[in-house]
C-alpha cells in the first residue's frame, strides 16, 4: 500500500503539529491586527522619523503615521560641521505636514540643537500649518546656533483659541505686544531662557485667564511677578546661569490665589515673598551666591535672604529643602541661633546627610512641632557648600536630646530614600526610633546600583545583617520599620 504524505492521521497533539502551530502563530503580525487608535498611539510615542521609518513594516503601517495625533521632531546632533543635517531635519518636517492627513494635532513639539536665522520662515509655516490643525499641545525648543540667531515668534501665535499647554525655549517675543495675547484655554505656560519684562508677563497672564501653571525657567528681565488669576496656582521659578542685570536687584512675588511654589536653582538676586495666604506646597531648592568676597558676611547675607523666605513660608502645609539651605541652616544652628517656627506638617529633606547638613536638619525638626511626616531623600553635595568651623559631626545625633516636640507628640510617619547604611544615616535612623513618641512607621529604601540597576545595594547577607541591627535599635519592630530594596 503506498504512503500516506499528508498529516491527516497525526494526533492534534503530536510534536510536528504544535510545532507547526507554533510556526504559524510566529508568523501572524498581531501588533497590525489593533485598531487604527491603538497602532496611532504607539507611534505617537516615536520621534517622527522613526514614525515614518515604520511605514515599511507592511501594508497596514505604510500611511499610518500620516494621521499621528502626535507630532515630535527631534535633531539629532551633528557629526561635524556641515549643514547637511539641518537641511535633512528642516526637509523632514515639511515633507511630513505636506503628506499628514489628520484632521487634528493634538501635540507638535520640535527640538533644533542649533537654530539659524534661514530656520526662520519654515518655523513659522510650520506654526501656521499646525494652528489650522487646532493644536492642543505646543512645544517649540529651538536652542541658538554659535551665531546667536534667536527665533521670533509669529504674531498669528498670540491669538488662539485651541492651546492649551505650551512650552517655549530659546524664542523670543516680538514688540509691541499690549493687548496682543489671546490664550483662552491655555492652562500650562513654560517659558525657558527667554528675556521678558515685568509688562509682557502682565500681558500674558491678561491674556491667559485660565491659566494655572508658570513655569519660568532662565528667564531674565522682570523683576515683579504680581499673579492675581483665581485659576494659577503653580508657579515654578529657576535659575542656573549669571545674569549681571540682575545681581542686585530683587524679585518680588504676590500671588494671593497661589498653592504650589517652588524656587530652584543657582541664584544670584534676592527673592521676596509677599501675599500668598493660599500657599499649601513649597520647594527651596536653591543656592544663593552673592557678589560677595567676605566669607563671613556672605553667610549671614544668605542666612537672612533664608530666613525672610521660611518666614514667609511659615504656613505652608508640605515644604522641601535642599541641602544647601539646610547646611546654611547648619551655621546658624552651632550659634544658637533657631530656624522661623512653622506649621507644616510634612518636611522633605533633600540632603547628602553629611556632617554639614546635621545641625540644620536639627533646626528644621526644632522648627517644626506640628510635623507628621519627614521624608529624607539623598541628593549630592551642592556646588556652593558651606564652612563649619571646628565641627566634625561625630556622633552629632549620638549626643543630641529629644529637642522637638514633634518627636514628642506628632511625627508618625519616617521614610528615608537611596539608604546605603553610611555612619550619619544609622545615626539618624536610631535617633528617631527613640525619641519618637508616637512613630507609626518608618520605611527604608536602600539605594540601587547606579551602573547595574536590575541589582541591589545590598547582597542578601548584608541586608540580614543590615535588618538586624536595625531592629535591635530601641522601639524598633518589624511592622514599624519596612526595608524596601
Amino acid at each position: 500500500m503506498e504512503e500516506r504524505s499528508d498529516n491527516s492521521n497525526e494526533s492534534p497533539s503530536s510534536p510536528k503539529r504544535a510545532r507547526n502551530c507554533s510556526d504559524e502563530n510566529e508568523r501572524v503580525d498581531r501588533i497590525s491586527g489593533l485598531p487604527d487608535f491603538v497602532l496611532l498611539q504607539i507611534l505617537s510615542l516615536l520621534d517622527m522619523k522613526d514614525a515614518v521609518k515604520a511605514g515599511v513594516l507592511s501594508k497596514r503601517w505604510e500611511r499610518l503615521w500620516a494621521s499621528v495625533p502626535d507630532l515630535f521632531f527631534w535633531e539629532s546632533s551633528p557629526d561635524d560641521d556641515s549643514d547637511d543635517h539641518e537641511d535633512e531635519f528642516v526637509n523632514l518636517v515639511d515633507r511630513t505636514l505636506i503628506l499628514y492627513e489628520g484632521s487634528k494635532i493634538r501635540k507638535f513639539g520640535v527640538l533644533c540643537y542649533e537654530y539659524r536665522a534661514w530656520f526662520a520662515s519654515y518655523v513659522d509655516s510650520w506654526i501656521r500649518f499646525v494652528v489650522r490643525k487646532k493644536v492642543e499641545n505646543l512645544d517649540l525648543d529651538l536652542w541658538p546656533s554659535e551665531y546667536g540667531d534667536h527665533y521670533e515668534l509669529p504674531r498669528h501665535l498670540y491669538s488662539n483659541a485651541s492651546l492649551t499647554k505650551l512650552r517655549l525655549s530659546y524664542c523670543h517675543f516680538r514688540p509691541p505686544l499690549s493687548g496682543l495675547f489671546s490664550w483662552r484655554l491655555l492652562t500650562s505656560l513654560s517659558l525657558n531662557h527667554i528675556p521678558l519684562s515685568d509688562n509682557l508677563i502682565q500681558d500674558i497672564l491678561s491674556g491667559s485667564p485660565s491659566l494655572q501653571v508658570l513655569d519660568l525657567s532662565e528667564c531674565s528681565g522682570f523683576m515683579h511677578l504680581n499673579i492675581t488669576s483665581p485659576c494659577l496656582k503653580k508657579l515654578m521659578v529657576n535659575y542656573d546661569d549669571y545674569d549681571s542685570t540682575t545681581s542686585d536687584s530683587v524679585l518680588e512675588i504676590s500671588a494671593p490665589y497661589l498653592q504650589s511654589l517652588a524656587l530652584i536653582g543657582l541664584w544670584y538676586r534676592k527673592c521676596r515673598l509677599m501675599n500668598l495666604p493660599c500657599l499649601v506646597q513649597a520647594k527651596l531648592l536653591i543656592e544663593v551666591v552673592p557678589d560677595n568676597g567676605d566669607r563671613d558676611n556672605g553667610y549671614e547675607w544668605r542666612y537672612n535672604f533664608l530666613r525672610e523666605l521660611l518666614e514667609n513660608l511659615h504656613h505652608v502645609r508640605d515644604l522641601k529643602i535642599g541641602t544647601w539651605c539646610i547646611q546654611i541652616l547648619s551655621t546658624w544652628e552651632l550659634k544658637i541661633l533657631p530656624s522661623p517656627s512653622s506649621k507644616r506638617k510634612c518636611l522633605i529633606l533633600d540632603t547628602c546627610l553629611d556632617k554639614l547638613d546635621l545641625p540644620g536638619i536639627a533646626s528644621l525638626l526644632k522648627s517644626s512641632p506640628d510635623l507628621e511626616t519627614l521624608l529624607v531623600s539623598k541628593t549630592i553635595p551642592p556646588f556652593y557648600s558651606v564652612y563649619l568651623h571646628d565641627f566634625d559631626g561625630e556622633n552629632y545625633w549620638e549626643s543630641s536630646e529629644p529637642f522637638s516636640q514633634c518627636l514628642l507628640h506628632n511625627l508618625k510617619t519616617v521614610k528615608i530614600f537611596d539608604f546605603i547604611g553610611g555612619d550619619h544615616e544609622m545615626d539618624l535612623v536610631q535617633f528617631i526610633l527613640k525619641h519618637a513618641m508616637t512613630l507609626e512607621k518608618m520605611v527604608i529604601y536602600s539605594k540601587r546600583l547606579a551602573h547595574l540597576n536590575w541589582r541591589k545595594h545590598f547582597m542578601p547577607e548584608e541586608l540580614l545583617e543590615f535588618t538586624e541591627e536595625i531592629l535591635s535599635f530601641p522601639r524598633a519592630s518589624p511592622h514599624a520599620v519596612i526595608l524596601l530594596s
